[in-house]
């Protein structure tokens, strides 16, 4: 069911207040994100045909976060009932060699709370290292990014990497994992659905099940970027957004401290605030922010990034 938001009551109509009190999925716009992505490290190491970071139209600066900005904002986030942090946005989380160590202060800054802590990564730097310090970081779940399951659809898809090397470290980890007794973090295969790999589909779900791994198939987004739907990769007519619910819960923080407007600004467009001057909560509730979902409610996207958001049947 898809979850819907208002205001708190203070900005919502008697009516519209009534109304929502017989509508299960209507939830008020928090006053704290539910997720909280942010960059470690800027940049991918690859040119994936899908993605802005492919064609160069990406503008996220590029930089590194420090360790006292990183931990300044884990230490306001878990101060509040939150659902997941994970950190990697925009880029590659394996360019960070201590994206470990960055896990384990996450983990043991969860105390008995019960959220997630989750990475998607290309698996390309998935080194038995790299693989070890996951592994006992206290990471729940890691998706691999694998378009494809023939050399020539997933090198295709995947400019820059080898399908040889990505199944190979993706086979050490699970071996790894296997080997200390452990359950976590649980290992998904997800992939955009895209002409590149549609009849391989049936393969790739028998490749990965065979290795006890789920496989997440995502409808085509352009990720707002235009660009993207010029290149014939959909295999249907693109369709907008008609709902979507990355305003109301998540924050999405750059390595320099920026928190964008959502998790495919690319084109660094909207800048919230920013966290070494402030607060996650000081920014979410700023008006600049509450506008923007206003207009997002009403249906008034033009100028805004959601404006040119399209994507595939589900």
């Amino acid at each position: 069911m898809t979850k819907r938001f208002f205001y708190d009551p203070a900005e919502t109509p008697l009516l519209k207040r009534i109304l929502y009190l017989f509508r299960p999925n209507a939830l008020p716009v928090r006053k704290f994100p539910l997720d909280i992505l942010l960059e470690t490290v800027a940049g991918c190491n690859a040119k994936c045909v899908f993605c802005p970071n492919g064609n160069g139209s990406s503008k996220i600066p590029p930089g590194r976060m420090d360790w006292e900005l990183f931990r300044k904002i884990i230490d306001e986030s878990t101060a509040h009932s939150i659902r997941r942090i994970s950190p990697y946005l925009m880029n590659e989380p394996l360019l960070d060699r201590d994206i470990g160590k960055k896990i384990k202060y996450i983990a043991e800054s969860r105390g008995l709370d019960s959220f997630l802590i989750k990475i998607n990564t290309n698996a390309s730097l998935l080194d038995e290292e790299m693989a070890q310090s996951l592994i006992e970081s206290g990471l729940d779940r890691i998706h691999f990014s694998c378009h494809g399951i023939s050399r020539e659809s997933y090198e295709e898809s995947m400019q820059g990497l080898s399908l040889e090397k990505t199944l190979a470290n993706i086979d050490r980890f699970l071996d790894l994992r296997n080997k200390n007794g452990s359950k976590r973090p649980k290992v998904a295969v997800t992939m955009v659905k895209t002409k590149l790999i549609e009849k391989e589909l049936p393969r790739i779900k028998t490749y990965w099940e065979a290795r006890g791994v789920s496989v997440h198939i995502r409808p085509f987004e352009n990720r707002a970027s235009p660009e993207i739907g010029e290149k014939g990769l959909e295999p249907q007519s693109w369709r907008k957004f008609s709902w979507c619910k990355r305003l109301f819960a998540q924050a999405n923080i750059l390595t320099n401290g920026d928190m964008v407007l959502c998790c495919v600004d690319y084109g660094y467009t909207t800048v919230l605030g920013n966290m070494g001057e402030t607060s996650i909560a000081d920014v979410w509730n700023a008006e600049k922010a509450k506008d923007i979902r206003r207009r997002f409610l009403s249906g008034n996207t033009q100028g805004l990034l959601c404006h040119t958001c399209m994507k595939q049947p589900a």
